[in-house]
Order: structure tokens, then sequence, then C-alpha cells
């Protein structure tokens, strides 16, 4: 058994929001808050501590982790921000989310537990029914070494590096829309239209 007290949560917000105009998307407002707000109110019940992986807007961001950590090169994306999150964790597993999905499902955390536990795998993610949600996954720290190594060769894809683990994954179908990124304005208005849904 996975105690939640042995879990931080990583929100992923290093992101450069090309497709948002360059904003940086988890502080744009949703229902008036910004959207890693939402995020945050939805993670913090189910793990012991939060961590914020940024590159800008630290001190902003500061106000919803117990820490912030920030990519050590820029260049390699989300796995990037993932390995940070692994090397400053004093916990022995990660739950990684990204910081502009407001919907995230209030009992994933607790079902991914479980599905790792039982397969005895390295990670635990979601299926929304179309395909897996790379970047809600639960992850062993142990991880942080071989992840390491993949980034040092060139590796950049999350769905590269997952193809090398052993992987356990929870069915999500009934739940699909929790999954949604906002990537533009125009799925921001979608969001704000069923926020309280």
């Amino acid at each position: 058994m996975i105690e939640s007290a042995n879990i931080t949560g990583l929100i992923l917000c290093g992101g450069s929001g090309s497709r948002f105009g360059g904003r940086d998307k988890p502080l744009e407002q949703l229902a008036g808050m910004p959207i890693v707000a939402h995020v945050h109110e939805r993670l913090a019940p189910q793990v012991g501590h939060i961590v914020i992986s940024c590159n800008r807007n630290v001190d902003t961001y500061r106000r919803w982790g117990d820490a912030t950590v920030t990519d050590e090169r820029v260049d390699r994306g989300p796995l990037e921000g993932i390995l940070a999150g692994m090397t400053s964790s004093r916990t022995d597993y990660l739950f990684v989310c990204p910081g502009d999905a407001p919907f995230l499902p209030a009992t994933l955390v607790a079902r991914l537990t479980s599905a790792l536990c039982r397969a005895d795998a390295a990670i635990a993610m979601p299926h929304d029914g179309k395909q897996r949600q790379l970047l809600f996954m639960l992850i062993r720290r142990t991880l942080a070494t071989p992840l390491r190594e993949y980034l040092a060769d060139g590796g950049r894809s999350v769905h590269g590096f997952v193809e090398t683990q052993h992987v356990a994954i929870v069915d999500a179908a009934f739940e699909s829309d929790a999954f949604v990124n906002i990537n533009s304005p125009a799925d921001l208005e979608f969001a704000a239209s069923r926020v309280h849904t």
C-alpha cells in the first residue's frame, strides 16, 4: 500500500505557451482564478506534497507548491521537468500532471496507486478510451537514473521513455473530459462553459 504522504504531486508548468500566444497558460484565468489553482485544488487532497515545475514566473507559482523546480535545460520538454521533480523529491513516488488541466479527477491518484501495486509496475497512467494520457502518470522515483540516461542519449519523447518501462494502465474512459488541456483561447472558453458542471 502506498500512502499519499509518500507521493509528491508534480504540476508541469514549464511550457512555452507557443499555442497560446506565448502566454503562461497555467496562469490564465478560469472562473475567477488561474488554471493552475484549479489543478492544485483537485490535486492537494490526493498527495503529500506539491512541487511546481516552471521556467518563468517562479515567484507567482510558489503560492501553489511546497517547492518549485526549474529545468536544467529548457529544450528537452516535459521529461526534463519530471526529472527535476524526481531530483528534488523526498518521496518514493511522483504523480505528474499538466498545469493546464483543470478537471483532474479527484480519485485518479488512488486508482493509479492501486494499479501500480497490483502490477508491480514502474509507471501507472490512465487510458481515456482513445489513448493513454502520458502526462498524468504515477512514477517511481527510482526511475530518475534511467530517465537521466534517456535524456543524455538524446531522448525527448515521453512516449519513448514510457515504452522502456513496465506500465500499468487504468481505465478512465468514463471521464475522458477530465484530461482536457487548455491549449488555445477556444479551449479556455470550453473549460469555462463546464467548470461548474
